[in-house]
């Protein structure tokens, strides 16, 4: 199947001339969907490509900025927030493809004509939102949480448990090593 949303992010380079160019995609809801099982369920970015192209490698300097939606770690409820990403990459063009790969270094075959770039794209988001995601990150309310559903996972933590059982699930087997938690 051909996912023609991501054929947004080619660059033709076969017939650009030596030097340098400047391309610019949009990435919304419809490219975050077409990847599976994305941690990102949508988004509104920019991203600036400086492109320099070279007799036998390419230069691409990126930019991408703009918000993501992501689920709250607290609550599950999906919220915006904004991210930058600034990176680098050379390709280069030969017959010969060696085995190792670089994530900064490209290799692609003399034949090629032109490079996708939407994995890429989608990879430095992913690596640009931070890992811990919640409501009250920014500087906001943490209010903003669903209540109902932080109430939900309250009840259900194993505290709330340990407080409703007493003692009654109390197992000795176990006091030994708690006690060498206490020292």
């Amino acid at each position: 199947m051909e996912r023609k949303v991501l054929n947004r992010y080619v660059i033709q380079f076969k017939g650009l001339k030596t030097g340098a160019h400047n391309f610019q995609f949009a990435v919304d809801d419809a490219f975050f969907n077409e990847f599976d099982k994305s941690l990102i369920p949508g988004g509104e970015l920019t991203v600036d490509v400086d492109f320099f192209k070279h007799s036998t490698m390419l230069e691409l300097k990126f930019k991408i900025h703009g918000t993501v939606d992501v689920p709250c770690d607290r609550c599950l409820e999906i919220f915006t927030i904004p991210t930058s990403f600034e990176g680098e990459v050379i390709v280069k063009i030969s017959n010969s493809i060696p085995e190792e790969f670089s994530d900064d270094v490209w290799h692609i075959d003399s034949n090629e004509h032109e490079i996708n770039l939407a994995q890429y794209i989608y990879e430095s988001i992913c690596l640009s939102i931070p890992i811990q995601r919640h409501h009250g990150m920014l500087g906001t309310s943490t209010d903003d949480c669903d209540q109902e559903m932080l109430r939900k996972l309250n009840k259900l933590s194993p505290e709330a448990n340990e407080e409703e059982d007493g003692e009654a699930n109390n197992d000795s087997r176990w006091d030994k090593l708690k006690d060498l938690l206490k020292n």
